[in-house]
């Protein structure tokens, strides 16, 4: 496994954040271009089915492949609807094309991005949470473990700058002494974990442990959700507009409990999700599926959350705990922004 290209070394919080939910092959990739996805060898016509347009926040990884299995085996089809599935990528925005009605629904990595144009006047909600207890973590050597908050005292911090203040309120929330930790400015590449500059790294736990386990280094992680910092990510959003139409709000709903049901499949058969990805959507961004089976089993967890409810479901607490992670890092919120009435109906 290359490390990441110089273009991912340089990524702000926001482009790193929308990496939560990648696969570490995507590391290498850089800013590629990238063709529409969607088109399965074997389909059928369209027939009496309804077009829908959806777009990924990010490459077509393992992440969405509840999606392509719900594609591939005919559930958007049995929904009545032609979905076509667009890749996301840096610099590849998802928001503007849901507010101006080119998608049906969006997928965006993180919250905030739908958050941030609410603030700008569009009329966005947020209507599911694909996963729904966040990916981000402490990650550390498993030669020198860090397992609970405390462990980071006397310890070397690295994260990128925008990232320290979300470490240092993880640290006060948890009883650490901020003054007995220093904060090492690092990139997205875990390679200052791997040389030991850092004890630990602030980062998601389906990305740097599979590039560093592929390296020969065993990892640790410490989910920040589990101490207090927690939000949903790879949420699906649509406009106001769709919601109030009565054609336009049955298309989603049925969208999303397909892409709910092809979830189910991907958590059910971890490797056949992840053939899935590479054959018909990875292999020519060099994806390949052992990695992206690594990427899976770490990234499934994090699905369901701690949620016992069906998949998607946004729970009051998840929520709050959502609307407080967004307050940390600045931006303005309510529980007016979600809503599961696509689901519950």
């Amino acid at each position: 496994m290359s490390h990441p290209s110089g273009s991912l070394l340089t990524l702000d919080r926001r482009s790193f954040l929308r990496l939560g939910a990648l696969g570490a092959g995507a590391l290498a990739l850089g800013a590629t271009p990238f063709a529409l996805v969607g088109c399965a060898a074997g389909e059928g016509g369209a027939g009496a089915r309804v077009p829908f347009n959806t777009k990924l926040g990010w490459i077509p990884d393992v992440a969405y492949s509840g999606l392509f299995i719900a594609k591939e085996d005919g559930l958007f089809e049995k929904a009545g609807l032609d979905v076509n599935i667009e890749p996301g990528g840096p610099n590849s925005p998802v928001v503007p094309l849901v507010s101006t009605g080119r998608l049906d629904v969006g997928i965006e990595s993180i919250p905030e991005n739908v958050a941030a144009a609410v603030n700008d006047g569009a009329k966005l909600r947020i209507v599911g949470a694909g996963l729904r207890k966040s990916p981000e973590c402490w990650i550390s050597r498993a030669d020198n473990p860090i397992r609970e908050p405390k462990d980071i005292e006397g310890k070397k911090l690295g994260s990128t700058l925008s990232g320290q203040n979300l470490m240092i309120e993880f640290m006060k929330r948890n009883g650490v002494a901020v003054d007995k930790v220093t904060l090492v400015p690092t990139q997205f590449d875990p390679a200052p974990l791997a040389v030991g500059e850092v004890d630990a790294l602030l980062g998601f736990a389906s990305n740097q442990p599979v590039v560093l386990g592929n390296q020969g280094v065993e990892t640790v992680i410490m989910p920040t959700a589990d101490y207090g910092l927690n939000r949903m990510q790879q949420v699906f959003f649509v406009t106001q507009e769709t919601l109030d139409d009565e054609e336009k709000r049955e298309r989603a709903r049925q969208f999303l409990l397909a892409t709910r049901a092809g979830t189910e499949k991907m958590l059910a058969d971890h490797e056949a999700a992840a053939q899935l990805t590479v054959d018909l959507y990875g292999r020519d961004l060099g994806l390949n599926v052992e990695d992206q089976l690594k990427n899976l089993d770490a990234l499934a967890p994090f699905v369901a959350g701690d949620e016992t409810t069906d998949l998607f479901l946004m729970s009051d607490d998840l929520i709050a705990q959502t609307l407080d992670s967004l307050e940390l890092i600045g931006v303005k919120a309510d529980a007016s922004l979600f809503t599961n009435e696509l689901l519950e109906s």
